[in-house]
Parts: structure tokens; sequence; C-alpha cells
């Protein structure tokens, strides 16, 4: 029998897109946006009991995924993804200032909302990990070939990503 837990589980969020299998091949990352501009919430699979697990992320001009060494460590270490060292030391050019070193890298689980069902999707991105990042992650649409269409509406951006795979389009609202 389990050990008793105050986790709650997460309510369950449907994959729609993956890079877990998929050959991981590395443009030079870059990110080209004062990055701390959040445009859409995120929220993570599992977080501490006293967060509502979300987080800021920044869909913006760039190259690569890019995710907050303090926000995975925020995550309970029996749910954090694992961190490799293999790209340890990889320079990431910011257009505001220093480069960011990562410390490796991940594939780190997102979920969003649809903006028009409400239902939950989860994304699992493969990410530079980089201390002090100025929010929780960042995607940079160079790389982001499921963004379809960024339109605006009532001052906030609306996403569609097209996952394929019979999948269809989905809208995620921007903040």
């Amino acid at each position: 029998m389990a050990a008793p837990t105050s986790e709650a589980p997460p309510a369950y969020a449907r994959t729609v897109y993956d890079e877990t299998h998929r050959g991981v091949w590395h443009m030079e990352p870059s990110i080209q946006s004062m990055a701390n501009s959040v445009n859409l919430i995120g929220y993570l699979d599992h977080h501490s009991p006293d967060t509502d697990g979300s987080f800021g992320i920044c869909l913006a001009g760039g190259v690569g995924n890019v995710v907050s060494q303090e926000l995975i460590d925020s995550i309970p270490a029996a749910h954090r993804p694992v961190v490799k060292t293999d790209d340890a030391g990889q320079t990431i050019p910011y257009i505001m200032g220093q480069p960011f070193k990562a410390i490796g890298t991940t594939f780190f689980p997102i979920v969003l909302t649809n903006a028009q069902t409400q239902e939950h999707i989860r994304l699992v991105l493969h990410a530079f990990m980089v201390p002090k990042l100025l929010m929780g992650m960042f995607i940079g649409k160079g790389t982001a070939t499921f963004l379809k269409i960024e339109a605006w509406s009532g001052g906030r951006p609306r996403f569609t990503f097209d996952f394929s795979g019979g999948l269809g389009e989905i809208e995620v609202q921007g903040v």
C-alpha cells in the first residue's frame, strides 16, 4: 500500500505535443525579445501544495526553449524532470544584456488551457535550463513549429497551435 501524500494528483491533461522521442537537434538558441513580457500562462503537472502551479511564459522572437532553474527547483523532487548536463555551458544570447549560460537540458512538461473549451492540454518541450531567467519559460517562435497564428483581440494575444496528427488546431488564450 502506498504511503499517504498531501499532494493531490494533478488533473488529467491530454498530451498533444511531446518532443521526448523526437530527434533533438539544437539550432543556436537565442532570446530575441526582452523575455520579460509574459504572454501565456502555463501550469506545472506537479507543484508545491502552497501554489496553484502557474508560471509565466514568453512566446516571442528567438530560437529554442529556455526554462528557469528556479521553476524546475520549485517542482517537488519526486516529480522534477531529469536535467542532463551534456549541454552545460551552452551560451544563449539575449538581446537585453549578458547571455545566459545553460546548466543543462530537460524535457519540460507544461499544461496550457484551450481558449474555447477550457480543456487542459499538455506539451513536453526540450528546453535549456538557465538560472535567473526573467520568467518561468521562454519559447522561441523560430522553433515553435506548432505555432500557426498569433492574433490580438481585446488587448490580449491568442495563439493558434496546430499539433497535426489529427488533433486539429487549438486556440490558447494569452495574457
